[in-house]
């Protein structure tokens, strides 16, 4: 595990060099050059994050992963329905126990259909269709990158009081719950907890907005770099070498005038989000 996550950020560093470059090649005008090194740090960065995330293994990075980034995300949207899948699966002995006011209340099938359905749609993607984006996708997507950069915005009262009132009413049922077993310690336990009510729920606050923004972060990284990596593929090799076919070269197709290369400012300051919102999950 250890070597794995050594891994991972020597894979991150890399990949970071590489947007470091990416900027001043299109500074310089090496417009082809740029596109290619964008896709490399892309490459980089999805590898590094399946690792971290233990959604790939080092042994795929070359032969299952390759030059398809969009894989992990396949991969990790496949993961998490399948754990949800076997999650509801599993058989509660204790029905009585969950308190009334939670029963029937999960959205997990909602979510396996979620899952199933990203899954799918990147998937099913024809790579080589990504060379001809228009503008108005480009467009759209950094429209929508944009939204997800926004926070969303707390209401500490109304989220105290409903945290409040969840965990007034789940100890109530366990303190009734555990009469039947005469379990006094249980008992006296939930009666402490009861008294530090309001103390128990002001850590509970805390841990719901950080995993909150833990998930916007999340949320963001993968909607971009997923985006990204389906942009840049087509590209890997037509960036280096010229069409056989019109005998054009790279540096001719690759111009300012190319949509892809038009959108690249956005694409680095995109990058830089997602790097600083991964430095912010993960270290």
């Amino acid at each position: 595990m250890r070597e794995n996550i050594k891994l991972a950020k020597k894979l991150f560093k890399t990949a970071e060099n590489d947007l470091k470059a990416v900027e001043v090649l299109y500074n310089a005008g090496t417009y082809n050059i740029a596109l290619f090194q964008l896709q490399q740090s892309v490459e980089k960065f999805v590898k590094s994050y399946g690792i971290r995330m233990e959604i790939i293994k080092p042994e795929d990075l070359s032969r299952k992963i390759n030059h398809l980034p969009h894989k992990v995300f396949t991969r990790q949207y496949s993961g998490e329905a399948k754990k949800l899948v076997e999650r509801e699966k599993t058989p509660l002995l204790i029905a009585d126990m969950i308190p009334p006011h939670q029963r029937g209340k999960g959205n997990t099938k909602e979510k396996i259909e979620g899952l199933e359905k990203l899954h799918d749609r990147i998937n099913k993607v024809n790579i080589p269709k990504f060379k001809n984006i228009t503008k108005k996708d480009l467009t759209q997507f950094v429209k929508e990158s944009k939204e997800l950069e926004i926070e969303h915005q707390f209401n500490e009262e109304e989220l105290f009081n409903n945290l409040k009132e969840d965990f007034i009413k789940t100890h109530e049922h366990f303190k009734e719950y555990f009469k039947q077993f005469k379990d006094n310690f249980i008992i006296n336990d939930v009666k402490k907890r009861l008294e530090k009510t309001d103390e128990y729920v002001k850590h509970q606050v805390l841990d719901h907005k950080f995993k909150y923004r833990q998930e916007e972060k999340i949320t963001y990284i993968t909607y971009v770099w997923i985006n990204l990596s389906l942009i840049t593929a087509p590209h890997e090799q037509s960036t280096r070498y010229p069409d056989l076919s019109s005998e054009e070269t790279p540096e001719e197709y690759y111009t300012n005038e190319n949509v892809v290369i038009e959108f690249m400012p956005k694409f680095i300051e995109l990058m830089k989000k997602t790097v600083e919102k991964f430095n912010e999950v993960f270290e």
